[in-house]
């Protein structure tokens, strides 16, 4: 890790580690094995965080390269096994701002299907843009949850990097890849003010993908409340 990664690093260790505090937790930084629990002995986490909602042991990387699902999926089964805990894995991408706040909670099963129905209205009425927005917020949220649901510390990961990961696993197949990927880079150009000529081409195409994933996931019979 150069210089100026490591200073990344550490700054968003800090930011994170205040945001906590700010909500009422104790976090330890990089806390030694004896300030923690036994079966978090063997591993070295970034930050624990007690409080007022569930513990959270939280790791922080700088960089996609490695697959996160790899190095971190160990310590993410064995926090999975303690109920009362949770994980959160932060990656920050030098090369993008993309990446998700480390202490919000992802919109539940019902704000998703509310979103859907508003994009759907949106659609009828000709509001594309608004629409394009709420479908990709609830797409990229059932992704979010298909990683947690199969105990995968992808949470936090920048987009790009959830849907290649997610690729790479299995848990989305090759269309929904591609389909995902342009609509990412429409999204890109949207939320940064550049003209979408595209918008209506993937507009179809990520409706039924957002039902596709909705169906899989009340299939699996999961709860994401």
């Amino acid at each position: 890790m150069n210089s100026s990664t490591q200073e990344m690093y550490r700054r968003k260790i800090q930011e994170i580690a205040n945001d906590y505090e700010t909500r009422g937790y104790r976090v330890l930084i990089e806390p030694a094995p004896t300030e923690l629990p036994p079966f978090l002995a063997n591993f070295h986490p970034d930050i624990v965080a007690y409080g007022p909602e569930d513990p959270t042991v939280v790791e922080v990387k700088v960089g996609t390269r490695t697959a996160a699902s790899e190095r971190y999926r160990e310590l993410a089964e064995t926090i999975q096994q303690h109920p009362g805990w949770h994980f959160s894995l932060v990656v920050v991408d030098p090369r993008s701002d993309d990446v998700a706040p480390a202490t919000r909670l992802l919109l539940d099963r019902e704000k998703i299907v509310e979103r859907l129905k508003e994009a759907e209205e949106l659609l009828q009425r000709g509001i594309k843009e608004a629409a394009f927005v709420l479908l990709w917020v609830s797409i990229e949220a059932l992704l979010r949850h298909m990683a947690s649901r199969e105990g995968l510390p992808l949470e936090r990961v920048p987009s790009s990097a959830l849907l290649k990961e997610l690729f790479s696993l299995g848990l989305l197949s090759r269309n929904g890849l591609d389909i995902a990927l342009r609509a990412f880079s429409v999204r890109n150009s949207l939320v940064h003010g550049f003209e979408t000529p595209e918008l209506d081409a993937i507009l179809g195409e990520l409706t039924i993908l957002a039902q596709e994933l909705l169906e899989e996931f009340d299939q699996a019979g999961n709860s994401i409340a």
